[in-house]
């Protein structure tokens, strides 16, 4: 078995990576910061994958592309290894990115003015796609219990019965509290869905990357019932690096809404990623790229669990949540006492580190920073260097 060096530091320079050479876009006031922010990692893709890439490149006629004929059983093989689900390869579909997929299935089953239930703090693009679209948000704040994250579900229950709302986002595992829903949790928000009748886009993306304890739990593989009012949206560009190859999965197991969706992707795409299709092979039919994840999977907890320990020996007003899934690390900072806006000039300014800050994931956003410790130990080692310096002031 090949074993891994992530600790081993990959130069990005010139590769058109949006994390590093879009710092000069996002954050112009401050060029030369540490990128930590988007949600890709400073690891090299398996080799299998890699593999592929350069076998696909090696023709030299790159044009319209297919997945594979395998594709839909390869991606139904991997969630019933991954997660116990048996989803038939016939209920499979492929888009250009989760994005993509979730706002097709939010056109194929509401119009505008029709309300779409989100759950903040969450990932930003959800409120984006909601509102480009004419539809109308309605927030179902996320409660922070003193450990985790939690659904208020008698909020929930209350936006659901309005006839209004058609549609439910659901983010698991959550972006950004780095929350695993649990059966019960699932559960229950799914009884509600079904009760109100309300349809559920579920953004899966993260769950390959669960840490020991926690598991993910796709919602509809909860019930036949809850499986034939969701589409779940996944894709193994966070699992394994390659969310430039912008190609995702969808599984809708009910004919008639399958086909509704697959309808809104051919008017927005009509055919998949080249590389993208040329990767998916690799990355769910070759055991290597398994093996790959689970010595990725202890490298992110050893590096969770540094972050946890400088923070509680040198920077101990700040403060790390424990993790279930995703390498996006929720960073409580409220007790430095600073706005939002001195938070961002210290952070990024001062200690030249771009990191996605708490405000755009909505409400329940004020005072946190969302870090991605995706990268080699010795990045984030430094990264954490750079907060002490600015924080020791304020300690």
């Amino acid at each position: 078995m090949k074993i891994y060096n992530f600790d081993e530091v990959t130069d990005r320079t010139g590769t058109l990576s949006y994390k590093w050479e879009g710092i000069l876009i996002e954050f112009p006031e401050a060029p030369d910061a540490l990128p930590f922010w988007i949600a890709d990692m400073e690891f090299p893709s398996p080799e299998p994958i890699v593999e592929a890439m350069r076998k696909r490149a090696a023709h030299p006629i790159y044009g319209y592309s297919h997945e594979s004929s395998d594709a839909a059983s390869l991606t139904a093989s991997w969630l019933w290894r991954r997660y116990g689900w048996r989803a038939a390869p016939e209920s499979v579909i492929f888009a250009g990115g989760v994005v993509p997929g979730l706002i097709a299935m939010m056109q194929a089953v509401t119009e505008p003015g029709d309300r779409v239930i989100v759950q903040p703090p969450v990932y930003y693009p959800f409120f984006e796609m909601v509102e480009d679209n004419g539809r109308e948000i309605a927030e179902n704040p996320l409660v922070f219990d003193g450990s985790k994250w939690v659904m208020d579900y008698e909020g929930f229950e209350e936006l659901a019965a309005d006839p209004r709302t058609k549609l439910f986002l659901l983010c698991n595992p959550h972006n950004p509290v780095s929350r695993a829903y649990t059966r019960e949790e699932l559960e229950r928000v799914g009884e509600i869905c079904l009760r109100h009748q309300v349809l559920i886009a579920s953004d899966e993306i993260h769950g390959d990357i669960v840490y020991p304890g926690s598991r993910h739990i796709p919602i509809a593989s909860l019930s036949p019932e809850l499986s034939g009012v969701t589409m779940t949206s996944f894709s193994f560009a966070k699992t394994f690096n390659t969310a430039g190859l912008q190609l995702s999965m969808g599984v809708i197991t009910d004919p008639i809404l399958r086909e509704r969706v697959q309808r809104q992707l051919k008017n927005a795409q009509y055919l998949v990623n080249l590389f993208g299709a040329a990767a998916l092979k690799a990355a769910y039919g070759n055991p290597e790229c398994e093996k790959y994840l689970t010595q990725l999977i202890s490298y992110l907890w050893g590096n969770y669990l540094y972050l946890e320990s400088y923070l509680k020996k040198y920077i101990p007003k700040i403060h790390s949540q424990k993790p279930e899934a995703t390498y996006l690390i929720w960073l409580d900072c409220r007790e430095l006492g600073l706005s939002d806006k001195e938070l961002k000039r210290l952070f990024l300014e001062q200690a030249g580190l771009a990191f996605d800050f708490g405000p755009m994931f909505g409400q329940g956003g004020a005072g946190y920073v969302r870090i991605n410790i995706a990268c080699p130990s010795s990045l984030l080692q430094q990264g954490l260097e750079r907060m002490r310096k600015v924080c020791v002031k304020k300690i």
